[in-house]
């Protein structure tokens, strides 16, 4: 049994982390796409994984090296995701300039990163690790070891290029924000002026941003606003809400956007 929950070399417990990774993506997803009535891709990656599930299994699978006691499992793990959403939360903050998540309304909180309800949910998690990891562990073990290496380099490199390539887009988000920004603060006052006189302000003023958003901004933007309904850009905040607001109205289809390539 201990061979199936804690004993692994370095290439079994890739395989651990990658297979939690997926799970939580798929727990995430079935749960959003429950609440929104529509299939929604969960998590910060454009793949099939959510990391933060990961490396939390990975903790716990830490802590039941040095005990299994269900009342224990639930404090510590418990205590120590919540520890790792916090830092996770604050990390993607201070490189992004983003809140993704915001529990502020919720009972219990701690300056909005983490909440008395998500402590419930992870420290339930951290009792049933063991028999989840039963699973994992003996299904990952029927494979034969030189399968582990090559399955876990590949999943790996997979994991690492999405990560890099999702990390370049919201940097370049940041960057649209800045531009979208200028754009409206550019032509705000000469669109003002001339509505005015048509007396439709309202209607030529939002058309006119709806247009300038979906030329500037990329499908993965979209999505990430599609998946984080809490997501708020700290050096950003107006252009943000704005573009928000945009994709928020039906009249917005964010499935016709295209990133323009330059001539």
């Amino acid at each position: 049994m201990n061979n199936l929950i804690i004993d692994g070399d370095f290439w079994t417990i890739v395989l651990w982390f990658m297979s939690y990774s997926f799970l939580g993506w798929l727990w995430e997803s079935i749960y959003r796409s429950i609440n929104t009535k529509k299939l929604t891709n969960s998590g910060f990656l454009a793949g099939p994984f959510v990391p933060i599930y990961g490396f939390g299994a990975l903790l716990y699978i830490l802590i039941m090296h040095f005990t299994l006691h269900p009342v224990l499992l639930f404090f510590i793990g418990g205590i120590l995701a919540c520890i790792l959403e916090y830092i996770t939360s604050w990390v993607l903050e201070k490189v992004f300039h983003a809140r993704w998540w915001d529990y502020s309304k919720e009972f219990l909180n701690i300056n909005g990163r983490v909440c008395l309800i998500g402590f419930l949910a992870f420290a339930g998690f951290a009792v049933v690790l063991p028999y989840i990891q039963l699973g994992v562990g003996g299904l990952i073990n029927l494979l034969p070891y030189g399968w582990h290496i090559a399955v876990a380099i590949i999943l790996l490199a997979i994991i690492i290029f999405d990560t890099i390539k999702t990390a370049s887009g919201l940097f370049k988000f940041n960057e649209t924000l800045a531009r979208y920004q200028s754009e409206l603060e550019r032509h705000a006052a000469p669109l003002m002026n001339f509505v005015r006189k048509h007396k439709q302000i309202d209607k030529l003023y939002i058309t006119k941003s709806k247009e300038k958003t979906r030329e500037i901004i990329t499908r993965q933007q979209l999505r990430i606003i599609a998946t984080f309904p809490s997501f708020k850009s700290i050096k950003y905040p107006e252009a943000f809400k704005k573009i928000r607001k945009f994709y928020e109205d039906s009249r917005f289809k964010p499935e016709k956007v295209e990133t323009k390539k330059k001539k």
